[in-house]
């Protein structure tokens, strides 16, 4: 084999351990020299080769990078995997944040919306209307909920399309609470889960707590999860149930299509398989109309919606919901003998806040701020950070995925930034392998273009021109 091949089979490699991934930028001739020890008339001739064979891409002045249909195509197929990950991530959503000076780590919305303020108000007037209460005793707000709450749930999720029913939604502590429920009820330790890849890590997390394995299945943008090798995966392994975040999608932003959803019901009918739909973000959308539901779409009680206030309003309310469909009495058990009952005053104040003009009117708001506050985020993005940065652009929501040359390490960009003020989320949280250990994510829904964010942002880009220019 002449030593250009030899460079090929390398390259190869890398795309089938999932190490390089759509839009990767490769190695710069000078530094792949010097990794594999050979000419740089070996790396050219291997890079032109790969070019004319489809599997890589030219940029003027930038070098070559991933094409962005060459790593699902010849990836291995996905395995179950038990999860390994930790208590890594209480430092991205604990210290790491709390710390910052600059935060663009987790997941929190802003909290300084008037919309907010108002839920706050009307907490307080029942809680003064509590204090003046001659009750001697007080009771547990059981499983399902309050009634009031879900029914004003039950009208505002699906936007026109099919309300939900008030009876079958029961309130838990957060959309966590309600996943784990989800799964709970579906699966036992050992079984198998498919989820989307890269994954929210509070979701791989979880299966780790209960002892699932997991497969993941490839999603991109826009499409989200890959549907024929989701196919393949169940037709290959016995899968318990499909969990995944179609909307608004964390981490990579994008909006499930319709005709793809449907086609993801199809599958799950197939197979008998329960869904598991993540909707923590539906609401905040960028365009003008809310997007259907797998729930709304859904004929015979498969789909299992979750959702909560937290990114809406404030995650300290830890008011969540899950609509079970055909698994209700399974849930709505399993709510009762865990956590009892989730805070019958906060359910309340839910309620009247939902039901209240003010609920739409902040809902709006935000959806309009976070569009903003995406287009200056981005053109600072794109003015300060390198060439060799991916920007995804999010269709909705206030998250950005950002994807780095392969050999760079998330990790290190984390741990230096947050030594300087600056929190972020490395990229091998969402994955059971550290596929995405050259990935970071960032958090805008606070991002007001201020100085001191501009000055967080540009160092953060120094920092990884820095590691870009220490591997070459």
């Amino acid at each position: 084999m002449k030593i250009y091949q030899k460079v090929i089979v390398y390259i190869e490699s890398q795309l089938l351990s999932g190490a390089l991934q759509p839009y990767d930028l490769l190695p710069s001739v000078r530094h792949l020299a010097q990794v594999l020890n050979v000419s740089k008339n070996s790396i050219i001739r291997a890079y032109m080769v790969l070019e004319q064979t489809g599997t890589i891409q030219a940029h003027p002045r930038k070098g070559f990078s991933v094409k962005p249909d060459t790593v699902y195509e010849q990836a291995p197929k996905p395995i179950p995997k038990k999860v390994i990950l930790g208590a890594t991530s209480l430092d991205i959503i604990g210290p790491a944040q709390r710390q910052a000076d600059v935060i663009f780590g987790s997941a929190n919305p802003d909290t300084r919306f008037k919309g907010r303020q108002d839920f706050f108000k009307q907490l307080n007037r029942l809680v003064r209307a509590e204090l003046k209460s001659p009750a001697i005793y007080s009771h547990y707000q059981a499983p399902p909920g309050d009634i009031n709450l879900r029914q004003q749930i039950a009208k505002k999720t699906h936007c026109g399309y099919a309300e939900l029913d008030a009876e079958e939604i029961v309130i838990t502590n957060g959309a966590q609470e309600a996943i784990s429920l989800a799964l709970r009820c579906i699966a036992q330790p050992g079984d198998i889960i498919a989820v989307e890849s890269p994954c929210f890590y509070g979701i791989l997390q979880c299966a780790e707590a209960l002892g699932l394995r997991v497969i993941e299945v490839p999603a991109n943008i826009p499409d989200g999860i890959d549907l024929k090798q989701l196919a393949e995966t169940l037709n290959r392994w016995p899968v318990n149930a499909i969990l995944l975040n179609p909307h608004a999608n964390n981490p990579l932003g994008f909006i499930m299509p319709d005709d793809n959803k449907s086609e993801l019901l199809a599958l799950a009918q197939r197979y008998d398989l329960a869904i598991i739909e993540d909707d923590v973000f539906g609401e905040l959308i960028h365009s003008t109309q809310r997007r259907r539901t797998l729930k709304s779409m859904d004929t015979d009680g498969r789909v299992i919606l979750c959702g909560s206030l937290s990114k809406i309003l404030d995650p300290d309310i830890r008011i969540g919901w899950v609509a079970p469909g055909r698994y209700f009495d399974q849930v709505n058990y399993l709510k009762y003998v865990t956590t009892l009952a989730t805070s019958g005053l906060m359910q309340h104040a839910a309620a009247l806040w939902m039901e209240s003009a003010n609920f739409n009117r902040h809902v709006k708001q935000l959806q309009n701020r976070y569009r903003q506050r995406k287009l200056l985020f981005i053109e600072s993005l794109k003015a300060y950070f390198p060439a060799e940065a991916h920007i995804t652009v999010p269709e909705s929501g206030f998250l950005s995925w950002i994807t780095l040359p392969f050999w760079l390490d998330g990790d290190i960009i984390f741990t230096r930034a947050k030594a300087e003020g600056i929190s972020l989320t490395p990229g091998s949280l969402f994955g059971t392998e550290q596929q995405f250990q050259h990935c970071i994510r960032l958090n805008f829904s606070t991002f007001d273009n201020t100085e001191k964010q501009q000055q967080a942002l540009a160092r953060l880009a120094e920092i990884i021109i820095e590691e870009l220019n220490s591997q070459t």
